[in-house]
């Protein structure tokens, strides 16, 4: 057995106010002049299923007086020169589609507001000719998705306390969500493990894009995924559409926004996230191909090369990355080529008494990762009704780490010495066909070539020599196919079927998963739906090339899990969705998930994978097996007023119970159980001047505590290593987390020129929750680590 352990923590205690003053000072220099600010509106009008443009639409701006409102030309765009900075809320119809509004924009002064409008075609009975706007932000884009699955913005992600411009922090404030720990940003749904999290980007599925995240996690300290280049996005939870694939809790569904084609826009920001810089605009003035861009560097290891102390010893992370996106219209479609990257390292050394350890006490660890992703996509219209899009891509993490065990004062040479990387080539074919009103088919291929080389090594005290636990140089491939299909009866009543298939050649082993979903409008603004599907997931791939040491003379190991099959979930999932008015929403589902076909391990009867990926380690066992089951069951309930007049709230509840069976068949609690959670947001936005924005955010969760492996500290003294009580495994909870979080943000217009200040408080109670509880070889007894206290942080922000 190996277990490999990578803690990083990432705190900005505190922010030169100097700095701080003279920012705000320059900023309100530079728009002394007391004239009126303004800026363009524009945007273009799509078919929400085949994505075209939509010729002669109706945009309108609400409460504009005199009204103000426009057609779309024939390329479906559409604009509004000299607008005021301000919110606004474009009411966009059609005749043939339901008409739908687009709430609370926020135009600045820095940039254009350049938004896109999907209609979604409208099915007719009779004279039924009612039209009437959708204001519904939370639904998914993706037109197949029929329950939990809703999108979410830009806005969302800086707007809600506590998310630091992270979708991931974002996403733990909806209904079935919680983190796994302040220090990361892994996201636990509805009880899963975090690595049933499937990432996908511009429609490719990439690896963990958060620095500081192993190879087989989903999340990380920082994310690198850059909030200012994302377009809306989708979120689901469960029983999602037949296009999702290898994922056992969730998705992300992620979309880049194309750059300004008509003008070059830049940004600055200096926040948690580090100092970055962008830059966007059209290649030429003659096409309307654009370019987006971003680079970031991490804030804190600047800071600490200035001389600045943030109280975490040598523990400074230092990462950074770039974002980019390139769109190329051409003729019937349009070329886009993207990319995302990071690099990141970090020294936590407790020879050093840092007081980051987070649960590393004992150890020396120096900790290196690299991930990145670049694609192209051609989408070609072969008629207005029939869509086909091809996308190439590759995309590669590499995990470094020297581990020093500080009990053996004699041993100059790390304990543990990891290397693992893995390289993806994929190529995906998606051909979408809109037979009528009523009819959607959507069907595609997916197929990934994975090259891997995994090294590690354990140095062992008795013969003075490293051994491999792992070493291996191989690939794999894994393809799979999909095809569903939507049929609306009516306007109101529509129902999607779909079969997703995979196939893994490395051990020959399948899943056919075939999905279902329904929705019903039975009145305005009242629907109820339902959802099904079978989902399975390969395990990590690091865990296929496990090995056995067999013979010691020769060093020859085998491979004793590389038989493993998918592990696989059943989901149900009934819904109930309310509109109040004015802006408000009730909505509550209950779920229940059985999970099975879960890797186990003989040699450790109450482990099972199930527990896996929400801690900075994780547990391999040689011989294991897919014996392992597991349930999850619940109910969610969700209140929330969009942003309306300044204000809006949001409150969730979880109540819910996840369990499962490791090799011994014992019923036990998972180590994401932690039964219930809530959470309240609330904010109030309002003017405090011409040209200027004030608000304020504040967001409260309290949760039950995270489950956890107790120590047994005698039998860990006496063989000079952490030691478990695994036969009372997740059976106890640490206390319950509560956290209050803060946010003001300050907003100021001048002459094509935006600024941004942003104060975040980060616990503002200091509550002292429990993050983990560790054995300590070096002071031989166990360590409580806590999860972060009160912190404030600054972002400034700067658009041109």
């Amino acid at each position: 057995m190996h277990v490999k352990k990578i803690k990083h923590i990432i705190t900005l205690r505190q922010i030169s106010i100097n700095c701080i003053l003279s920012l705000i000072l320059c900023g309100v220099s530079a728009v002394v002049s007391a004239q009126e600010f303004t800026q363009t509106i524009r945007g273009t009008v799509l078919d929400a299923y085949t994505e075209l443009p939509l010729p002669g639409a109706t945009v309108i701006i609400a409460g504009t007086d005199p009204l103000q409102g426009t057609s779309t030309n024939a390329e479906g765009a559409f604009r509004f020169d000299n607008m005021p900075a301000g919110r606004y809320d474009l009411q966009v119809s059609m005749m043939g589609y339901r008409a739908t509004v687009l709430q609370n924009l926020l135009l600045v002064t820095g940039r254009e507001l350049v938004v896109t409008a999907r209609l979604e075609e409208q099915v007719y009975l009779l004279d039924d000719v009612e039209v009437r706007p959708e204001i519904r932000k939370d639904q998914a884009i993706n037109e197949m998705a029929m329950v939990s699955a809703r999108s979410f913005t830009i806005d969302e992600t800086e707007r809600y306390a506590g998310s630091l411009g992270d979708p991931s922090r974002m996403a733990a404030n909806f209904a079935g969500v919680s983190s796994a720990s302040d220090q990361r940003n892994d996201i636990i749904i509805r009880g899963n493990s975090p690595i049933g999290l499937l990432w996908r980007l511009e429609g490719v599925e990439i690896p963990n894009p958060n620095h500081f995240g192993s190879i087989g996690s989903t999340g990380g300290p920082v994310s690198m995924i850059n909030n200012n280049h994302l377009d809306n996005s989708d979120f689901y939870t469960a029983a999602f559409p037949a296009e999702y694939g290898n994922a056992l809790a969730g998705a992300f569904d992620l979309r880049m926004r194309n750059g300004n084609n008509e003008q070059r826009e830049f940004m600055g920001q200096m926040g948690f996230n580090g100092f970055e810089l962008g830059a966007e605009g059209p290649f030429s003035d003659k096409r309307r191909s654009s370019y987006l861009v971003n680079a970031r560097y991490s804030t804190l290891e600047v800071l600490q090369a200035a001389g600045m102390s943030f109280g975490t010893g040598a523990a400074i992370p230092e990462y950074k990355d770039i974002s980019f996106k390139l769109n190329f219209p051409v003729k019937r479609g349009r070329i886009t080529v993207f990319g995302l990257g990071g690099d990141n390292r970090i020294a936590m050394l407790d020879s050093k008494e840092d007081d980051a350890q987070y649960g590393f006490a004992g150890t020396d660890l120096y900790y290196g990762n690299r991930m990145g992703v670049a694609g192209i996509n051609h989408v070609h219209y072969l008629s207005n009704d029939i869509r086909f899009t091809n996308t190439l891509a590759v995309s590669g993490i590499r995990g470094t780490a020297d581990i020093y065990e500080l009990f053996d004062d004699d041993l100059d040479l790390p304990n543990v010495i990891e290397d693992l990387g893995e390289i993806k080539y994929s190529f995906s074919s998606k051909y979408a066909h809109r037979f009528s009103s009523r009819n959607y088919l959507n069907a595609g291929i997916i197929a990934d070539h994975y090259d891997l080389r995994y090294q590690g090594q354990e140095y062992q005290t008795d013969t003075g020599e490293y051994v491999y636990y792992i070493n291996t140089t191989g690939s794999m491939n894994l393809v799979r196919m999909f095809a569903e299909w939507q049929h609306r009866f009516t306007g109101e009543l529509v129902m999607t079927a779909g079969l997703h298939a995979c196939y893994l050649f490395l051990n020959e082993t399948h899943a056919l998963e075939p999905r279902y979903g329904l929705r019903w409008e039975f009145a305005p603004g009242q629907s109820v739906s339902f959802g099904a599907g079978l989902h399975s997931q390969m395990q990590m791939k690091a865990l296929y090339f496990s090995q056995m040491l067999i013979d010691t003379v020769n060093q020859v190991h085998e491979k004793t899990n590389d038989h493993l099959d998918f592990s696989r979930s059943l989901h149900l999932v009934t819904g109930y969705d309310r509109l109040l008015g004015e802006g408000h929403r009730l909505k509550t589902e209950i779920y229940y998930q059985r999970l099975y076909n879960i890797p186990v391990a003989w040699r450790q009867p109450q482990f099972s994978v199930i527990n896996q990926g929400g801690a900075f380690n994780y547990w391999t066992f040689n011989e294991m097996e897919n014996e392992g089951t597991g349930e999850n069951k619940g109910i969610e309930l969700t209140l929330e007023k969009f942003l309306h007049e300044g204000f809006y709230y949001l409150v969730t509840a979880s109540i819910f119970d996840a369990g499962y069976r490791g090799y011994d068949g014992i019923w036990r609690n998972s180590a994401f159980n932690n039964n219930y959670i809530f959470n309240v947001l609330t904010g109030y936005e309002w003017r405090t001047g011409e040209r200027s924005l004030l608000s304020a955010d504040l967001k409260m969760v309290y949760a039950g505590g995270n489950r956890y492996l107790e120590i047994d500290a005698e039998r860990s003294e006496a063989e000079n290593g952490a030691r478990y009580k695994w036969d009372t495994a997740f059976e106890n909870r640490y206390p319950n987390y509560f956290r209050l979080n803060g946010r003001i943000t300050f907003r100021l217009n001048g002459r094509n020129i935006n600024q941004e200040w942003a104060l975040d408080l980060q616990n503002m109670t200091n509550r002292q929750n429990i993050f983990t509880e560790n054995w300590n070889s070096q002071k031989q007894e166990i360590t409580t680590s806590y999860q972060m206290g009160f912190m404030h942080m600054m972002t400034y922000r700067i658009y041109f």
